[in-house]
């Protein structure tokens, strides 16, 4: 067996003239980041690795989106750019919005920015003051509670595991309260793959206004939804706009993660608030995006391609875990993983390796099968783990023949 090193967070000393802020004990490493440093080890000493811990498409950016990035540096357009963005991109958002979404915004109610994951942090700093609550469902994106905390709230974690993995009016109103100010939502959902039919998002939309918050609504897997269902934008249901960001992006449909293109949109105080703190961070570069627009006007063939594949890769995985009857997964219906039940593992113990937590479920797998799975703790489900199908198809056959030796190995 190979030998894995254990792996800690650092304390670095940096004497009395600097010290790091308080505010850093209150975020969490993330487990994922945990659990891929075991893979890498394992990498540098030659060892194959199953890796299901992806959040991003396998496959390669499509090559006129490519062109034109090419074409912004050959172009010399490699100078800093408006830090809202360039308007042409702005347009492009503003006519997908209008015509995918049913959204009427102008250009300045619309920001560019360096991912997806920056928008919501740049929107939950405009809208939070010090110590306000912001609901979030469990299970959650990872980066959610964290990015809370960083903008001086406090996240108010909403359970849906009673619920089909889905708020509900009444869970909103049950956890409210006279300091909430806000909801993240998410649909399609990170980890669990859900998306919300129409009549519970119009549901949702009257407790929120009855409620007064608002809500920055993540829908950035948006088109990569399966079984024919579709996607509706939360802002997009009466009395929502006024009170929602809508957060997307390239990186996910388009198979751009490090072209690093989100954008938000919304009221146009809080946009043009947003953008007065983005130029004082980090904007958007000027290749990316040239990249995004041409993500966005040119030949969405890919996108549908790309979407079919991964439907066809999740239901490869629904059925190999059908062979596997301790575990049990969510079936999802969107984005590019599978959230996984691990309870029946839990309290088992085999050859050295006691598991008590979805973490030493991912660790075990790690050094017995050399299969990389994220732990569900980060995403506030502890009973679980997320695979992930963004990934060739030979290796999620051996991921799914490694789970089941792993797991009949703990249940026998």
């Amino acid at each position: 067996m190979v030998k894995i090193q254990p792996v800690f967070a650092h304390n670095i000393t940096t004497g009395d003239c600097m010290k790091v802020s308080s505010l850093l004990g209150r975020i969490a490493k993330s487990e994922t980041i945990r659990v891929k440093e075991k893979a890498l080890q394992l990498k540098a000493q030659g060892v194959e690795v199953l890796d299901l811990t992806a959040g991003e498409p396998d496959f390669p950016t499509p090559e006129n989106i490519c062109q034109a990035g090419i074409r912004a540096i050959e172009e010399g357009f490699t100078k800093y750019t408006a830090a809202s963005g360039i308007p042409a991109l702005k347009e492009a958002v503003a006519r997908k919005l209008k015509e995918e979404n049913g959204l009427d915004y102008q250009s300045n109610q619309i920001i560019i920015a360096a991912g997806a994951k920056p928008a919501i942090a740049t929107a939950l700093t405009v809208l939070l003051e010090p110590g306000q609550e912001v609901m979030i469902q469990a299970p959650y994106w990872v980066s959610y509670p964290e990015q809370i905390k960083l903008a001086g709230g406090n996240p108010v974690v909403v359970p849906t595991f009673d619920t089909n993995f889905k708020l509900t009016p009444e869970l909103l109103r049950q956890y409210a309260t006279s300091n909430t100010v806000g909801l993240i939502f998410n649909s399609p959902a990170n980890p669990t793959g859900i998306v919300y039919t129409r009549e519970e998002m119009a549901a949702l939309a009257e407790a929120i206004q009855e409620l007064d918050l608002w809500v920055i609504s993540d829908e950035i897997y948006e088109k990569l939804i399966f079984d024919g269902l579709s996607h509706y934008s939360m802002a997009a249901f009466p009395g929502m706009m006024e009170r929602t960001i809508v957060i997307n992006g390239v990186s996910k449909a388009y198979a751009m993660t490090g072209w690093r293109i989100g954008y938000a949109a919304g009221p146009t105080e809080v946009i043009q608030a947003m953008g007065k703190i983005q130029s004082h961070y980090a904007t958007a570069t000027s290749i990316s995006q040239k990249a995004a627009l041409e993500a966005l006007n040119g030949d969405q063939r890919a996108v549908e391609t790309m979407r079919q594949k991964f439907e066809q890769r999740r239901n490869f995985m629904l059925d190999g875990l059908k062979n596997i009857p301790a575990l049990k997964p969510v079936h999802p219906q969107g984005a590019f993983y599978v959230f996984v039940d691990v309870s029946a593992v839990l309290g088992k113990s085999v050859d050295g390796h006691s598991i008590t937590t979805s973490l030493d479920f991912c660790n075990y797998l790690i050094e017995t099968e050399h299969l990389v799975a994220v732990p569900g703790g980060g995403f506030g489900a502890p009973n679980f783990i997320r695979l992930s199908f963004a990934n060739s198809d030979d290796t999620l056959q051996q991921a799914l023949a490694a789970l089941k030796r792993g797991t009949e190995r703990l249940m026998q």
